[in-house]
Order: structure tokens, then C-alpha cells, then sequence
């Protein structure tokens, strides 16, 4: 019996475990630097990184909203950045680079052809 409830915690309740934090990222992102682990502080998941340009920032999502896949509202706070030093996104991973590559691109004064709000 012992086996058999551990056989279905593992099936059932490992996955609900797992949604309940942002997504890991594993891939090196163009314009990324380095990037650290999630940690949840006062309801907030939060994600530092650094741009290869030295630009410090960080992922955050409120962590009730962790569950809405493909919906949730990433931001990314960086100090000393336009736009009021919050960018909103839907993916939390690849928004590093489409942030970090805003902020080289803004830099070198090469005007964007996209908006960073998705």
C-alpha cells in the first residue's frame, strides 16, 4: 500500500509542485551575461541578471499569478532604465534577452522597430 501511495504522490503531486514557481531557464540568452535562481520574497518570485552590457535588472511575477501559463505577468525591473523601470511579459525567459538586447541596441543609439510590451 506504502508503495502504491508513493507511486501516485510522485505522479500527482510533483507536477502541481512544480507549477507552483515561475519556469527554470537553461539556455544562454544573446545579451545575457548571467542570470540567477529564482527566489519568492513577500509573494513576489524574483529573478536577477545582468546584461552584457553591466546592466543589472531582475524577472519578478507576483506569485499568484505563477499559474497562468502563457498569460502571467512577467515585468522587469532595472534601475536607472526609461519606461518607468518596468517592462511587462508573458515568458520570463527569453524577456532577459529581448530586454538586454533593447537596452544594448538603446545604447548604441540604434532606434527599435518593436516595442518591448507584449
Amino acid at each position: 500500500m506504502k508503495k502504491v501511495l508513493s507511486v501516485l504522490f510522485i505522479f500527482f503531486a510533483t507536477p502541481s509542485m512544480a507549477q507552483d514557481m515561475p519556469p527554470r531557464c537553461w539556455e544562454p540568452y544573446e545579451f545575457v551575461q548571467e542570470y540567477g535562481q529564482w527566489s519568492l520574497n513577500d509573494g513576489v518570485w524574483s529573478m536577477p541578471f545582468t546584461c552584457s552590457t553591466g546592466v543589472q535588472a531582475s524577472v519578478n511575477v507576483n506569485q499568484e499569478n505563477v499559474m497562468n501559463l502563457g498569460l502571467a505577468e512577467y515585468y522587469i525591473q532595472a534601475p536607472g532604465i526609461e519606461n518607468d523601470n518596468t517592462f511587462f511579459y508573458t515568458e520570463p525567459c527569453g524577456a532577459m534577452g529581448q530586454f538586454c538586447s533593447y537596452v544594448a541596441l538603446h545604447e548604441e543609439n540604434i532606434p527599435t522597430v518593436y516595442s518591448l510590451e507584449n
